[in-house]
């Protein structure tokens, strides 16, 4: 491990046990682990994948929590007068988010999204997705939140991506 992702995993394993399980048990309700397909003409495929995650919540005490804890991502207003602190940047993602919730793992179908949730981003971490990973991700999206409502279809999605 370089010595970036030590210090980053330093940060994740000085967290105290009652607050990383507070911040766990918080995002096990209201938390979101997301693979995000977006329509792009700059890129060379069709479609560019990326991860994210977030927390919403009309109380804003909770997701300051998650940021000052976390040391990344943003927080932005939801259209239903809440809020939302996201993590959109992949290696905050892999050297944050994943840490966190290896450290202070989730339960039932959400412990099963945040598997899925690492191995997309694995994928996606690579300095090239070559064209199996990139189907792979699109898979693995499509078993995360228990199938959920998704804009484009994975049938969509490939349909305009040939390998």
């Amino acid at each position: 491990m370089g010595a970036g992702n030590q210090q980053e995993r330093l940060t994740v394993e000085a967290i105290p046990s009652t607050l990383g399980s507070f911040l766990s048990g918080f995002a096990l309700g209201e938390g979101s682990f997301m693979v995000v397909c977006r329509k792009r003409a700059d890129y060379g495929r069709k479609w560019k994948l990326s991860a994210a995650f977030n927390v919403s919540q009309h109380d804003r005490a909770p997701l300051d929590l998650f940021h000052e804890t976390l040391g990344c991502g943003s927080l932005r207003r939801a259209g239903n007068d809440g809020w939302y602190w996201e993590v959109n940047r992949l290696s905050d993602i892999s050297g944050r988010i994943i840490p966190f919730f290896e450290r202070f793992p989730l339960v039932g179908q959400k412990a099963n999204d945040f598997g899925l949730f690492r191995s997309a981003v694995a994928l996606l971490d690579q300095p090239v997705v070559g064209d199996t990973d990139y189907v792979r991700i699109i898979q693995l999206r499509e078993r995360m939140n228990r199938g959920g409502k998704r804009r484009y279809s994975a049938a969509r999605i490939l349909r305009d991506y040939t390998p």
